[in-house]
């Protein structure tokens, strides 16, 4: 340790703590109320609303979709690509085919909820049902990242890498305070005990397996 500038190390570790502090302020709060709400899944059980649009799917795809009928999963992506230009619906779950019927199912899944879009290529109709959680709904899928794409994907890894950064700076300064030292050290490692002990002694698992 003796070639590590402790005045510089001392100096990045205040700034970085406290540069990304205040940058995942919205994100730490985010991720402990949505902790919260994950833990209380009785509290979700009306938060959701339920919709539905119907309305016409355009002429150039019908005349398409009437000229090509026995090979309409040709079309999917024409159909795909309209669906997100007007609903931005992009993640398609899965896509089904109802050769007889001229029918085309498709399953989107979204956070808290989901859509579900039927083509009537014979009347030329579309049926969109749809459910969209509440608040509480969204932020506990926005926690897990549930059908959330991957870009929020990457906002919870790295928010993850900045917490840890932000954890271990915070120890850091903590121990160039002489005076507070020993009382974090023994808080930290309270905080380190007291939940392994919860978990050996009161969380349900299998034991007594090899």
């Amino acid at each position: 340790m003796a070639f590590i500038n402790k005045r510089a190390l001392y100096s990045t570790s205040r700034a970085l703590h406290i540069y990304i502090s205040t940058a995942l302020f919205f994100l730490l709060i985010l991720f402990c109320v949505s902790g919260i709400v994950l833990n209380h899944v009785d509290w979700l059980k009306d938060d959701k609303n339920n919709g539905q649009i119907t309305a016409a799917i355009p002429a150039e795809l019908i005349t398409k979709a009437n000229a090509q009928l026995d090979t309409l999963p040709t079309l999917y992506p024409e159909i795909e690509a309209f669906l997100a230009k007007q609903y931005s619906l992009t993640k398609v779950k899965s896509i089904e085919w109802e050769k007889e019927d001229a029918l085309v199912m498709i399953d989107y899944p979204l956070p808290a909820g989901f859509a579900y879009a039927e083509l009537d290529f014979t009347t030329g109709e579309l049926n969109l049902d749809y459910q969209t959680g509440g608040f509480l709904s969204l932020i506990g899928d926005l926690h897990k990242g549930r059908y959330t794409g991957e870009v929020w994907s990457w906002v919870i890894d790295i928010s993850a890498v900045l917490m840890i950064i932000f954890a271990i700076t915070g120890m850091i300064i903590l121990f160039q305070n002489r005076k507070k030292r020993n009382l974090g050290v023994l808080i930290t490692l309270l905080g380190v005990a007291t939940p392994l002990v919860i978990y050996l002694c009161w969380v349900p698992q299998i034991k007594g397996v090899s």
